[in-house]
């Protein structure tokens, strides 16, 4: 049996709703919610006749609310980012790979070196802390737990060349101790 979708009358303030529900649930950036609240029109206006003129009405309805969000204060992209990487760091990723994560989302450029550099500025080792962080979450390294294999050492450089770490990083990470890294890990 086929259910029977009901028809939404699109108007600003179910606009205005739509930006609220999902700013109750999710942090977000002010493109990011550009883009939300975008994509949410175009499936609205999908079957009507006269896409193209209620695409540019509510483009000036989504530029209004998110900037009245951003005056409010619910969108706040230097706040985001900081966030964000306060967690990306604590799941392992790389100073590359949380700013591509960072700019993916809209976050303006300067907004994202300007919280980079404060991190880097508190943390200068960011780069073999979020290494260990990592080889210890995917257990490489002194954290495996298997026996090594023959190649065992190469998948895993390739592993942490391809979440952003450099070789250097890589290198010295992967062949250093338990203890060593333990130190290092837990002294921050």
């Amino acid at each position: 049996m086929k259910k029977f979708k009901k028809k939404i009358k699109l108007s600003r303030r179910y606009i205005i709703g739509v930006a609220y529900r999902y700013l109750e649930r999710y942090a977000t950036t002010e493109a990011n919610l550009i883009f939300i609240l975008k994509r949410k029109v175009e499936k609205i206006i999908i079957d009507e006749e006269n896409r193209d003129e209620l695409r540019e009405e509510t483009r000036e309805w989504i530029k209004d609310i998110v900037s009245n969000c951003v005056k409010q204060g619910l969108v706040d992209d230097k706040l985001y980012a900081e966030s964000r990487v306060r967690s990306f760091l604590q799941a392992g990723n790389s100073l590359a790979n949380m700013q591509n994560k960072l700019r993916a989302k809209g976050v303006p450029a300067e907004i994202i070196t300007d919280v980079i550099s404060k991190l880097c500025e508190e943390k200068p080792n960011i780069n073999i802390l979020s290494g260990i962080k990592y080889i210890k979450r995917r257990q490489f390294g002194a954290f495996r737990i298997k026996q090594a294999q023959e190649n065992t050492e190469q998948k895993e450089m390739a592993a942490m060349a391809r979440a952003g770490f450099s070789f250097d990083h890589s290198k010295k990470v992967l062949n250093a101790s338990r203890e060593e890294l333990e130190d290092i890990l837990y002294e921050n």
